[in-house]
């Protein structure tokens, strides 16, 4: 039975019924008028604002419903945000130009010179030697091969060689050895072998001939190592990683060439053998003996790459007030390209194609962002609105970065003593985290390691050195923020804290690894606990940034965090004040509701605390006229006995819409809303549905199904679908008299049915698996508070009117008198 509708019940007995509304009803009978509407005592500059802010806030949310908008916004301030020095240009005085004003240098200034750095940086990559790798670790394989194939030969030739002298079995006696060694053997290869009985002789030569060809070392293309015959190389040995200057380089054998003249030198001297057995065994060899130096382009790139890096820049110095150029002197290019360094300006040739990289960049992680979010499930805005929320977390999260940054490089120029100047120490305290952080509260786990991510990879754009550390570092404290949050339960914006100290920790770890991978345990111990202590600052920065971002973007995105649902759980907060005084039958009704559906979501996996939270304010709209409904009123006559059944379903119906009223001037977010909407759904009024047909004329009168049910929508969510049978079931419970398991059972199974056949359900996601375990929990719970106890020894709580409570006691029996021994009252 629904909670709000009138029970038929003993004559006398209060209905159960909302508050009235403005319009008198059409129907049989004579209808009472019910009280007015309270009306705002507030002013109507109070409202116009009210209004304003309404409308203001209606049209941003219908902004975010514009994805291209988003995209759009994120490419422009994304570019401003990663492009050095911005996109904004300013006159500058071209070569072979008039100056047209005195241009005097503004402070003692440390120009760069280009042409001057990047001939150094040209020559500190030319003295790195190419790097080749000597792969050893072939010997071992190609010893194992051979002993495996001559093993498993002897034992299939055993005492007679001449029995694989035909095609077919040689064919199989190759194939036999090919699979169980790993070699690629030929069916005349294996012939020979054969032939010779797989002899351990055999073997051991070609054994020591594999180790030979392998330590001078078989490289694919010997004329481009030849190239750095004046030079040498860099050779590195895979297996232990040592290395050395390397200038022989004839002494390696080229593949195939060299490597068969070698083999046929070797091969000449061995006894015994025939031509065309000494050819199969070259063969043979041949195919197995791989190239194992081969050149490591990469690593050569990135040892020049780091040794251009390692070169100081080559600097002019100018003095503050120096002249640079005279008015109405011809401006050459060298003095050209200095103005340029002063002030930062470029060719606008040089800064499109920066600008456009960065465009590309930002348009590629703007389809990362798409595609990562495609099975991400999202609220009433859809894929989206999400896909524009997350754009605008991350242009603030690198807009953000890019301020961090710059703030780095001031506060390191700022000193002059180390550590205190070091620019890569201050970026360790910035907040990359906060981004994961705050998107896994506000949007979810996946889109939170998405945008973690993508602001990765974007920040190693900003960094000043290396932008892979930057990367990793961040990367690393985005996903222990992410961790945190699953393992901390966030009801309490404290909880932000405890996740900003484990991003330190591991932001401290990560600043460890990266020392290590870099090689640079040779700083000094004081510049490494100062980056350890910024790293672990920056931790901290990003549980305070989350806990200044989170309230303000609830606002700015209407989106209900779970910090949000549990602060308004507060039941001292104004409005469930105000319904725990004015309608205190309707709050205990609430309290109620609120723990069956917290019961029932953890069983089905549903959000819990939304369900909770929106329970507690579902029925908020009976504050205007607590007195008509059942639940408030205290004995005497049923109000809605005066009351045309029209009317009383049109009270019922319009504590939906107070409801909603209320909720909206006090600022609810939009989840409470939807719980006061629909937790009723388009369900059917019987009582006053079936009393309007008795009282109506069936020739003249039609009575409408549609006036007696609720506005709705129905439920459209797991935890709006368990809101409704929270509500009808414990409105039900009230009416059982003996509450017995089996009662509440029955009760329970007959208000889901009702809303399954009324097909309330039919947009929630609710299994009847979900519902069976709904019903479970459900019934635990009013089993428990519905338990029965033993009477009180010396007491008759059950006894008639006038009839003394004290009184003879019955025996209670065995069961009783052992409770009673337990101390059970």
């Amino acid at each position: 039975m629904d909670r709000t509708e009138p029970e038929p019940a003993a004559p006398g007995r209060p209905a159960r019924g909302p508050r009235p509304a403005e319009e008198r009803p059409r129907g049989n009978g004579e209808a009472a008028r019910p009280p007015a509407p309270r009306r705002s005592q507030r002013g109507d500059p109070e409202e116009r604002a009210e209004r304003l802010l309404r409308s203001l806030q209606e049209r941003w949310w219908g902004l975010l419903d514009r994805p291209l908008l988003w995209l759009g916004v994120f490419l422009v301030l994304g570019a401003w945000g990663l492009t050095p020095g911005g996109f904004f240009f300013r006159p500058e005085i071209p070569a072979d130009s008039i100056a047209p004003r005195d241009v005097l240098a503004p402070a003692d200034l440390l120009v760069l010179d280009q042409e001057a750095t990047r001939e150094k940086q040209r020559r500190a990559q030319q003295e790195v030697l190419p790097v080749y790798d000597l792969d050893l670790s072939v010997i071992a394989e190609r010893e194992a091969e051979l002993e495996r194939a001559f093993a498993g030969g002897r034992r299939l030739v055993g005492a007679d060689p001449g029995a694989f002298r035909g095609d077919a079995r040689r064919r199989a006696l190759a194939e036999r050895l090919a699979r169980d060694s790993g070699l690629e053997i030929t069916p005349e290869q294996a012939g020979v072998l054969a032939t010779w009985a797989f002899a351990p002789d055999l073997e051991d030569r070609l054994k020591s001939l594999a180790r030979q060809v392998a330590r001078r070392g078989v490289v694919a293309a010997k004329g481009a190592l030849l190239e750095h015959r004046m030079r040498g190389i860099t050779l590195r040995e895979v297996a232990s990683g040592q290395e050395r200057a390397h200038f022989d380089l004839y002494d390696h054998l080229g593949y195939p060439d060299e490597l068969r003249e070698f083999l046929e030198a070797e091969m000449r001297d061995w006894p015994g053998l025939t031509a065309d057995e000494r050819s199969a065994l070259i063969d043979l060899s041949l195919a197995n003996l791989q190239p194992n130096l081969h050149p490591n382009r990469a690593e050569t790139l990135a040892r020049r790459e780091a040794a251009a890096r390692a070169v100081a820049p080559a600097f002019n110095r100018i003095s503050k007030g120096e002249v640079i150029v005279r008015h109405g002197d011809r401006v050459d290019a060298g003095t050209a390209q200095l103005l340029a360094e002063i002030t930062g300006r470029r060719r606008w040739r040089e800064r499109l194609l920066p600008l456009a990289g960065v465009l590309a960049l930002l348009g590629m992680a703007a389809g990362a962002l798409w595609l990562g979010l495609q099975r991400e499930r999202s609220g009433a805005g859809g894929r989206q609105r999400l896909f524009a929320e997350s754009l605008l977390l991350l242009v603030l999260a690198i807009l953000g970065a890019k301020f961090g940054f710059l703030t780095a490089r001031a506060l390191g120029g700022a000193f002059d003593v180390a550590p205190f100047s070091s620019v890569d120490s201050y970026v360790y305290a910035i907040p990359f985290a906060s981004l994961a952080l705050v998107a896994a509260l506000l949007l979810g786990r996946n889109p939170a390691v998405v945008l973690s991510l993508l602001l990765s990879l974007l920040a190693g754009r900003l960094a000043p050195g290396a932008g892979w550390q930057v990367a990793v570092f961040s990367l690393a404290g985005s996903l222990a923020a992410v961790y945190a949050l699953e393992r901390y339960r966030v009801e309490q914006r404290m909880v932000l804290t405890r996740v900003g100290l484990l991003v330190g920790v591991v932001n401290v770890g990560t600043v460890l690894v990266l020392l290590a991978l870099g090689n640079d345990f040779g700083t000094s111990p004081v510049q490494v606990l100062f980056d350890l202590t910024l790293a672990f600052a920056g931790g901290l920065v990003v549980g305070a940034a989350a806990a200044f971002m989170v309230p303000v973007l609830e606002s700015v995105l209407a989106i209900t965090t779970h910090i949000k649902l549990v602060e308004l759980a507060n039941t001292n907060l104004p409005l469930l004040r105000r319904l725990a005084f004015e309608a205190p039958g309707t709050f205990q009704h609430s309290l109620m509701v609120a723990n069956l559906a917290k019961e029932a979501c953890e069983a089905v996996g549903a959000d819990a605390t939304l369900a909770y939270t929106g329970a507690l304010y579902h029925d908020v709209g009976k504050v205007f006229r607590a007195e008509y409904f059942v639940e408030n009123q205290r004995g005497g006559q049923n109000r809605h006995d005066r009351l045309a059944p029209s009317m009383s379903a049109l009270i019922l119906i319009n504590h939906i819409k107070d409801g909603v009223d209320l909720a909206r001037k006090h600022h609810l977010p939009q989840p409470i809303v939807d719980a006061i909407e629909q937790h009723h759904g388009t369900r059917l009024i019987k009582y006053f549905y079936n009393r309007a047909l008795e009282r109506a004329d069936p020739d003249t009168e039609e009575v409408s199904e549609e006036k007696y049910r609720y506005p709705g929508p129905k439920p459209q969510s797991k935890v709006m679908g368990v809101l409704m049978l929270a509500d009808g079931v414990e409105a039900a419970s009230r009416t059982l008299i003996e509450p017995t398991p089996l009662k509440v059972r029955t009760l329970i199974r007959t208000i889901v049915d009702d809303c399954l056949r009324d097909g309330q359900l039919d947009q929630t996601d609710l299994t009847l698996a979900d519902l069976r375990r709904v019903q479970e929990a459900f019934l635990r719970v009013l089993t428990t508070i519905y338990h029965q106890r033993i009477d009180y020894p010396g007491f008759d709580f059950n006894a008639a009117p006038g009839r003394p409570a004290g009184g003879k006691v019955e025996r209670l029996g065995a069961r009783g008198e052992a409770m009673r021994a337990r101390g059970a009252g």
